[in-house]
């Protein structure tokens, strides 16, 4: 005892509190500057390490010598009646306690400003009306039965050249891995990312997205160090679940990857095995260059999409998809995404739009084939294998086996995205299979508008005009406006025979528009104003060049039989006839469009899949009396 009152009066205790506090302070200063003037990170851990090996001789030196008023004297050499140690002892303190409140400063700084994700105060344009219609409240509804979360776009707090990027591929990582959990109910990409760079209560969030929790979070990167906080909110509250900050070099930051993701999962109370761990690794891409150049990829066939036609853009969304695979060839999103360009190649040639020579369109063939034989080797369930495996028949001569993957592809409960081959489904038989699957869809990505529209059109197909007129008018009114889904309402309401008081009706197609003609053609077909429907389309045919696919519609709806099985005719002669044809069928919406002896392909593939021909109709025009 004597020994330990004997450090506590020469404040030895005090000079290690000291030295420590003052140690932490110091290296979080460095951590932030010295990156920031072009020190390397090995600065930042020799300063660790000085003080490190100052600590000792910092307590030897509080031992040994003492302040006087004189300077410093070795502790030996002081009268013990004039010795000013218990006041030096006081200054210790107040210096301690003015470290500390720098130290807590700080942290609140750093909690609540330099990593806050949401920096701006405006309303957002896509927020989602308090007053949800009924069919919107249903799917909300479902969504919530299990345990639900949204993963929002990381907020990148760094200014490099590809940190977005980086904070994007970081956060879709996290949401892979934790959609490969089936108790969990996770919103896809598309709907996560659309609340990126908005300010938006969380509350607000969950409640357009249907469901209960959120994840957001920051990333700070510079150089090979990363700072990357996360925390899981639960909705209804704002009551942080969990949270978390985690400073690493970028060799470790898929470890961070899967802890957050897995701290997530058990904070809502799923309980992980082996098994379980595996499959969310295997989500993973585990590289940083790879999902950058993943996540640029996206970016552009978002852009492709929102154009004419998706083969102007989609060759360089795929240079990057290249890259991205060249580092890590099993991602297999990046495989489907790339067999897109080919699919659209194949359509641009065969409906006339563009026209590609026989060695690219054998080549385009090719690789799509081979693309999605890799991503059914990836696939993450027997059912999306089978419609994997179903998408690559449609592109080959021979179709027998199509049914069969069909039925297998839609005997599921997951949110995995569909593509060509859900046209034979719909027209086919399939129709309600492939509706329920977009319902799912919506409810996993409701601000999804390809999925909205997608849906519409096969919800039309369903028998289900009514309910796409809903679901659409709530995506156009509240989400934001698509042409291709104002098109599916449009069309829905053809469908439904309750378009005469509907507004703009006849009004001119909006801007990027799925029809290529004016959409009004219909609308006089339907009312058997065949002549007036006649001047319109012909008018558009001097104004410009329109591929055979529309024109093979157009004529059929107008009752002309003659030109639209011309036009069929033509179509099947071409390379992939039988795919572009099926989807004439899906886009005329009456029934058959064209009689099938005049196309020899399509009707042999017709033969050997089995499939009844003619399809139903589910608009009926007039003229059209086949």
């Amino acid at each position: 005892m004597s020994f330990f009152k004997e450090l506590k009066r020469r404040n030895v205790f005090r000079v290690g509190i000291a030295y420590t506090v003052t140690a932490w302070l110091l290296l979080q200063v460095t951590d932030i500057i010295f990156p920031r003037i072009g020190l390397p990170d090995s600065a930042v851990t020799l300063v660790i390490a000085l003080l490190m090996i100052g600590f000792i001789p910092a307590l030897i030196f509080a031992w040994a010598f003492e302040m006087t008023p004189e300077g410093i004297k070795r502790e030996k050499d002081v009268d013990r009646s004039q010795s000013i140690a218990p006041s030096t002892g006081r200054k210790l303190d107040r210096v301690i306690i003015g470290i500390l409140t720098v130290i807590i400063a700080y942290l609140l700084i750093d909690k609540l400003v330099l990593q806050e994700p949401v920096t701006a105060n405006k309303p957002v344009d896509a927020q989602v009306s308090q007053e949800q219609d009924e069919s919107t409240a249903e799917f909300a509804e479902a969504a919530t039965k299990g345990q639900s979360v949204a993963v929002l776009p990381f907020v990148s707090m760094s200014s490099g050249e590809d940190d977005t990027y980086f904070a994007d591929g970081l956060t879709e990582e996290i949401l892979n891995s934790l959609a490969r959990l089936p108790e969990l109910l996770v919103t896809a990409r598309t709907s996560s990312f659309h609340f990126k760079d908005k300010n938006m209560p969380v509350p607000e969030i969950a409640a357009t997205l249907g469901v209960k929790h959120v994840v957001e979070g920051s990333v700070r990167r510079s150089g090979e160090r990363v700072r990357i906080t996360a925390q899981l909110i639960r909705a209804e509250d704002g009551f942080h679940l969990w949270s978390d900050t985690y400073d690493r070099t970028l060799e470790d930051v898929f470890a961070v990857q899967e802890n957050i993701a897995e701290n997530i999962a058990e904070t809502l109370d799923v309980v992980l095995n082996e098994e379980k761990r595996q499959k969310m690794r295997d989500a993973r891409i585990d590289d940083v260059e790879a999902f950058i150049a993943y996540q640029k990829g996206l970016e552009m066939v978002e852009k492709a999409h929102a154009i004419s036609d998706p083969v102007d853009l989609l060759p360089e969304a795929n240079r990057y998809f290249d890259q991205a695979l060249s580092l890590v060839p099993s991602i297999a999103d990046a495989q489907m995404e790339r067999t897109d360009l080919f699919g659209h190649i194949l359509f641009s040639n065969a409906v006339g739009i563009k026209s590609y020579s026989s060695a690219e369109l054998e080549d385009a063939l090719e690789q799509l084939q081979a693309g999605l034989t890799l991503v059914a080797r990836h696939a993450q369930s027997e059912a999306q294998r089978a419609y994997i495996e179903a998408e690559r028949a449609e592109f080959s001569n021979d179709w027998s086996g199509i049914p069969a993957k069909l039925d297998r592809a839609f005997q599921t409960e997951e949110c995995y995205s569909v593509n060509w081959v859900s046209t034979l489904a719909s027209i086919f038989g399939w129709a309600e299979q492939v509706s329920a699957h977009y319902e799912r869809l919506k409810r996993c990505d409701p601000l999804s508008g390809s999925h909205v529209a997608m849906d519409g059109q096969f919800s039309i197909w369903a028998g289900k005009a009514e309910q796409v007129i809903e679901s659409t008018s709530h995506f156009l009114d509240n989400v934001a406006f698509q042409p291709w889904v104002d098109d599916m309402r449009f069309t829905a309401l053809l469908a439904s025979g309750n378009y005469h008081d509907a507004p703009d009706m006849y009004a001119p197609n909006p801007e990027g528009s799925f029809y290529e003609v004016p959409r009004k053609i219909m609308v006089y077909a339907l009312d058997n104003e065949i002549d007036r429907a006649r001047e319109i389309l012909e008018a558009a045919k001097q104004k410009g060049p329109v591929n055979d696919g529309s024109l093979l519609i157009n004529e059929a709806i107008l009752g002309n039989r003659d030109a639209a099985n011309a036009y069929a005719s033509k179509l099947d002669a071409r390379f992939a006839g039988p795919f572009i044809l099926a989807e004439t069928v899906k886009g005329c919406f009456c029934g058959a469009p064209f009689d099938l002896e005049a196309t020899p392909n399509f009707k042999k593939r017709i033969e050997e899949a089995g499939f009844k021909w003619p399809p139903h109709t589910p608009i009926k025009f007039p003229a059209k009396d086949w």
